[in-house]
């Protein structure tokens, strides 16, 4: 299907506003990540939000340092498949060392950030928090 890779076409990732009209960055790392995703699965992950360019950034009132600008992250969902599933299956993936749970949008990001930068969270109500033992027992993780 696509030019990256089985499943996924450079424009899969492309920034969604209007202001730089398609530009795009990707990690090959990540791109792998999503493959293993869609082969556990069965099922092509579709990118709710791949790159995110500086225009866009500032919209979200977003740190520049993102993952999304950098190429490194996406956010994802499988139809069928709850976001607790995709995100307990991608937290057994060597290379995923950025996650979260978006359960109000039942959705999942994954990212390629370094292995020192690791961080697992949860986004309720708008607010990201460390993903500890108690919400990992309210969400089923």
């Amino acid at each position: 299907m696509g030019n990256l890779s089985e499943n996924f076409n450079h424009k899969d990732f492309i920034c969604r506003c209007p202001e730089c009209r398609g530009a795009y960055r990707i990690h090959l790392g990540l791109v792998g990540i999503l493959e293993e995703i869609a082969i556990h699965f069965k099922k092509r992950p579709r990118i709710i939000s791949g790159f995110y360019c500086e225009a866009y950034l500032e919209k979200l009132k977003r740190e520049k340092k993102s993952y999304h600008a950098m190429g490194k992250a996406a956010n994802i969902v499988i139809d069928g498949v709850t976001a607790a599933e995709v995100f307990k299956f991608a937290e057994t993936l060597e290379g995923v060392n950025g996650l979260g749970y978006y359960p109000e949008e039942n959705m999942v990001h994954v990212d390629t950030r370094p292995p020192e930068k690791k961080e697992i969270w949860v986004r309720e109500k708008g607010k990201y928090l460390p993903l500890n033992q108690e919400k990992r027992h309210q969400y089923g993780l």
